[in-house]
């Protein structure tokens, strides 16, 4: 039991009880604490009547727990200094004539120290004034002496009665504190609502001193009321099982307000409920609300034969009816949690075997695309492994035949001869160019097309192949309308020709005689659109989604017009794979036209035109000195750059269009710098970079990667292999002459 304190919500007087929560070895885990107000005690004492005098309590310091006209806080140190409280303190026991120095009143007074709580009590009477005046000769007279010592004896018993009734007092409100100490306990300890309501209910019925208590559980729905745990006086009856009305209970009304109900079983109506409680002598019986968070959950009901219920066990009953209610919400909730809990994890369980049988069907589909792309990857690499196979095979014999048949026409007599020859010749070019068709198709399709993309000028490209085909639209009187041909285009010269050649040649080859082919280009922010169309017959358009299938000619096959049925096949896979699109509109009857759309990019000169300003020579590079070797197979390429490295009056270009010359011409000249290409005819770049680092003639020369692939994968591995710099296509001539200048100087340094 704690001192006097005040405490901070009310700031009132009060003590604390403080009890240890102990676990299954008897270890303390923790300490749970009840707290009273002084007023409280002070009902619970006020009913001890002392005959001729009166008692008050002080705690270990001598404050006043209870007195029965000084309360308060004003009043608790009063008694702190008279001299009966100081026996008290300094652990003596006993009985004595005493002055109480606040009123100047002289006392008999009987003290005890009560050590479980820390408590002392006084029990005091008051003297006759007259006679503490004449006390030496009162007491001098045997007889007087005699009666004083009786009434000292008399009063000593009764200070020793009140004691003991103060004593059961504050039993009874520690046996309260322990009950409701064994429900926090419960709840503490995640019981159930009927094991909470089994272990308060025994001693609850000694506490309140009745033969039978119920705690009960209201089903508002239902209209009914069930048992949680039953007491009698030698039965415990476990539940929930009974059940009986909401009638019994009284005015719900009330007991949601927290009124209790007392209910005489004698004026219910006979039913097999109240034949019970009067069977087992229950003439009136108490109910005792269980309220939690405002909603009426129960009930707490006792009684017996008579109907008196002090204030005091109506107390005690309101404060385990509340207790309890917490306590039952409490496990209720978490008997709610619980439950979900193991839903939840049921669900979980499901979902997760769900999803296990789908990663293991994931799983599976990704082992059987695997294998597909492993098949196909196969079957691809025998294609390729075919197709080359059968070019040599076909190239060979092919080699011959075109070979002699020229041959033959040199020395061909007479127009019968020549003619037959001519028709050999045709052959054998055009399965000729049927195997190049197919080559490029399967070479692209496996991934292994190699690509220069750079600026490339439109108006060129279309020059060179009209150039070539300008007899034989001539031959067909077909006129050639070029407009408007503008714009660079990143795109693989080479390539881009052969796609301009074949659509300029299948507008001329489907176009009737004497009709146009109309060439033109309109430049836009992101692309260049070239289209090629024609005055021919047009493609009917239920044909037109075979247009880019592989040896479908539409119907042509059936004229006398040649074709392999591959040529746009491979320009659409060449257009696609320089970036572009390939698009085709068609009327019936009125012709066809072709739309290729490439990036459009800036032209090389107009770099060259912007570094060449006084910004890039006028930090004194004008006398730098060196040789740079360049690498290069496309001879636009190897323009370029001559014109930029121009700006450079004492730069010295060496060019090698083969892998093999360049490493010939780095061992032999020892340049300065060399700036590799990636696609060479006889040798890849990297291969051409680990020779020039391995040789102890080249090895320490810078080389600079420039190249149109710009993936981040090869990137890094050549920068790891030893390149010192990777510049990307489209170049940047600003970027390529200060990395020439930075080279030198470094070289010169």
């Amino acid at each position: 039991m704690s001192e006097i304190y005040e405490t901070a919500h009310e700031r009132k007087p009060a003590v604390a009880l403080a009890m240890p929560i102990r676990d299954v070895d008897g270890q303390v885990i923790g300490i749970i604490t009840s707290v009273q107000n002084l007023d409280t005690l002070r009902t619970w004492l006020a009913p001890i009547q002392i005959p001729g005098g009166d008692l008050f309590v002080v705690d270990r310091k001598g404050q006043l727990v209870f007195h029965r006209t000084r309360a308060g806080a004003d009043h608790l140190a009063d008694y702190v200094d008279i001299p009966v409280v100081r026996r008290l303190l300094e652990g003596h026991d006993g009985v004595a004539e005493l002055e109480n120095p606040v009123d100047g009143e002289v006392s008999l007074s009987a003290s005890r120290w009560v050590p479980a709580l820390g408590w002392g009590v006084v029990v005091h009477r008051s003297k006759n004034v007259v006679l503490q005046r004449t006390r030496t000769l009162i007491l001098a007279a045997a007889a007087v002496a005699v009666v004083l010592a009786a009434t000292l004896a008399g009063l000593g018993g009764l200070a020793l009665r009140n004691e003991r009734r103060a004593a059961a007092a504050l039993a009874t409100s520690n046996e309260r504190l322990n009950l409701l100490h064994e429900i926090d306990l419960a709840l503490i300890a995640g019981e159930t609502p009927v094991t909470i309501a089994e272990a308060a209910l025994p001693r609850l019925r000694d506490l309140l001193g009745v033969p039978r208590a119920i705690v009960n559980l209201f089903d508002l729905k239902a209209g009914a009321v069930e048992w949680l745990a039953a007491i009698g006086r030698r039965r415990f009856y476990h539940g929930p099982r009974v059940r009986y009305s909401l009638e019994l209970a009284g005015d719900l009304a009330a007991l949601r307000r927290g009124e209790p109900q007392v209910i005489d079983v004698q004026s219910l109506p006979p039913s097999p409920e109240s034949d019970a409680l009067l069977a087992s002598d229950v003439r009136v019986y108490m109910v005792v609300p269980m309220i939690a968070r405002g909603e009426l959950i129960g009930s707490i009901s006792f009684g017996g034969p008579t109907g008196v219920f002090p204030p005091e066990q109506i107390s005690i009953a309101k404060d385990v009816a509340a207790q309890l209610a917490i306590a039952l919400e409490q496990a209720r909730l978490l008997e709610r949690v619980t439950r979900q809990a193991e839903e939840l994890e049921q669900r979980v369980e499901e979902r997760t075997l769900e999803l296990r049988a789908t990663n293991d069907q994931l799983q599976q589909e990704i082992a059987e695309r695997r294998r597909a792309e492993e098949d196909a990857d196969r079957a691809n690499r025998a294609k390729s492994e075919f197709l080359s196979r059968m070019s040599h095979e076909l190239r060979t014999p092919l080699n011959g035949i075109i070979g002699f048949a020229q041959l033959l026409e040199l020395e061909a007599q007479g127009d019968e001869q020549r003619e037959s020859i001519e028709m050999i010749l045709k052959s054998g070019r055009h399965l000729l160019d049927l195997i190049n068709e197919i080559l490029d198709i399967a070479r692209i399709e496996a991934g292994k097309l190699a690509l220069s993309l750079e600026p490339v000028l439109v108006n060129e490209v279309v020059a060179a192949a009209l150039d070539m085909l300008r007899l034989e639209a001539a031959s067909k009187r077909i006129d050639v309308v070029v407009t408007a041909l503008e714009g660079y285009v990143l795109a693989d010269r080479q390539r881009f020709q052969q796609v301009v050649l074949n659509l300029l040649s299948n507008a001329i080859k489907y176009n009737r005689a004497g009709g146009a082919v109309r060439v033109s280009s309109e430049v836009g922010a992101e692309q260049v659109r070239l289209s090629v169309g024609d005055t021919g017959r047009g493609i009917a358009p239920e044909t037109m989604s075979r247009l880019f299938t592989a040896f479908d000619r539409l119907g042509a096959e059936q004229t006398a017009i040649e074709g392999t049925g591959l040529g746009l096949v491979l320009s659409h896979h060449l257009v696609e794979a320089m970036g572009g699109t390939l698009s085709a509109q068609s009327t019936l009857g009125e012709g066809t036209t072709f739309t290729v759309g490439l990036r459009r990019v800036e032209s090389p000169t107009v770099g060259i035109e912007r570094a060449s300003g006084r910004e890039v020579d006028e930090v004194g590079l004008d006398g730098l000195r060196g040789t740079v070797l360049y690498i290069e197979d496309n001879l636009s390429n190897l323009r370029l750059l001559e014109r930029i490295l121009a700006r450079r009056p004492g730069v010295t270009l060496l060019s090698a269009m083969q892998g093999s010359r360049g490493i010939e011409l780095a061992r032999d000249h020892q340049p300065d710098l060399i700036i590799l290409d990636l696609h060479l005819p006889d040798l890849s770049g990297s291969d051409v970079l680990a020779r020039l680092c391995t040789d102890p003639r080249t090895k320490q020369i810078p080389v600079v990667i420039l190249s149109a692939d710009a993936t981040p994968g090869r990137i890094k591995r050549l920068l790891e292999q030893g390149a010192r710099d990777y510049l990307t296509k489209p170049l940047d001539v600003r970027q390529v002459l200060t990395l020439v200048d930075e080279t030198l100087a470094d070289v010169e340094a």
